[in-house]
């Protein structure tokens, strides 16, 4: 005698997903265009095509014009914030590396967390959410723990604080 389970498909399996137009005003995701939404509808590339690495070679000159670099290495990550954290800090540090991280939110704790699983030896300074980091509370630790690496985060989208990080990179030259 063969037991063989039934279960039949769900019904909402059978109807298309419909969803509705929202306003998003996050950090992300967020809204697009028209034209990004028309562009979607293009016909894909493979990753390996060669248009499609003359496209990223084309991004690539963009982040050197829009970070002011003529640097070599620039990458293009697809993925998340996150996958891009990841990425810096499994590239940038190595077991028993010092990384400062200045905390003033969520994203100073998961880089914490993320140089931590790193092995890293890992520095906090921290403020309450919601405030920023002085310039001089910035160089006073960096001469106190004399890290290979230093993490800030640029704004903090948790508690909307906008960190000065012209004069603070001008303290880590």
């Amino acid at each position: 005698m063969e037991n063989q389970l039934q279960i039949c498909g769900p019904a909402c399996l059978l109807r298309p997903v419909r969803v509705p137009s929202k306003l998003l005003l996050g950090p992300g995701p967020s809204n697009v265009s028209e034209r990004v939404l028309r562009s979607m509808t293009s016909p894909m590339l493979g990753h390996l095509h060669p248009e499609f690495l003359k496209i990223m070679d084309d991004v690539k000159e963009g982040l050197k014009y829009l970070f002011q670099t003529e640097a070599q290495n620039v990458f293009c990550i697809s993925g998340t914030g996150h996958a891009g954290m990841d990425s810096v800090m499994m590239n940038i540090l190595e077991e028993r590396d010092v990384i400062l991280i200045a905390k003033n939110g969520i994203w100073g704790d998961r880089a914490a967390d993320m140089a931590q699983r790193q092995g890293a030896v890992v520095r906090i300074i921290e403020k309450k959410p919601g405030e920023a980091f002085t310039p001089e509370e910035i160089e006073e630790s960096l001469q106190k723990f004399r890290p290979k690496a230093f993490f800030i985060v640029h704004v903090e989208s948790s508690t909307g604080v906008l960190q000065p990080l012209q004069e603070i990179g001008s303290i880590c030259r």
